[in-house]
């Protein structure tokens, strides 16, 4: 699990109001859920190896839902992880596939390379100014959500 260690944690609620508040230029990824949860360790892993090469255009926290369990709260996370983007202190909406609109991802990505591609497209929606991202692929059928 050394590996989680790797992304910059919020500890607070207030750490991560300024995170996405005070970020006008980057889009702001969330990994929301327990630290050592199978599924977060995986997605900590694929998101830290992300890290460098979005920095540019997407800064990355891992808040713990244990440590910071308003925050869960707040965003009505239950699944063991949840990936949410923020630009300007909006939390983007996203269509994962069918029609759906989601305000989160709650799987692990199977790889870096579908971490990339989901990062980029919703940093380039966003600086289009779309209220709605179309991810990459389709994942309704794969989900079933």
């Amino acid at each position: 699990a050394a590996m989680a260690l790797t992304l910059p944690h919020l500890h607070s609620t207030w750490a991560l109001e300024q995170a996405v508040m005070n970020e006008r230029a980057k889009i702001v990824c969330l990994r929301i859920g327990q630290d050592f949860d199978p599924q977060c360790v995986q997605m900590d892993t694929l998101l830290g190896d992300v890290a460098a090469t979005v920095e540019s255009a997407c800064s990355v926290f891992a808040v713990d839902s244990r440590e910071v369990p308003e925050c869960a709260t707040e965003f009505q996370v239950a699944e063991p992880v949840a990936l949410l983007f923020f630009f300007q202190g909006r939390l983007l909406q996203l269509d994962l596939g069918g029609g759906n609109r989601q305000n989160r991802i709650s799987w692990v990505v199977q790889d870096k390379q579908e971490l990339l591609s989901l990062i980029e497209a919703v940093c380039r929606g966003a600086q289009q100014g779309r209220d709605l991202i179309v991810a990459p692929r389709d994942y309704s059928l794969q989900f079933r959500y």
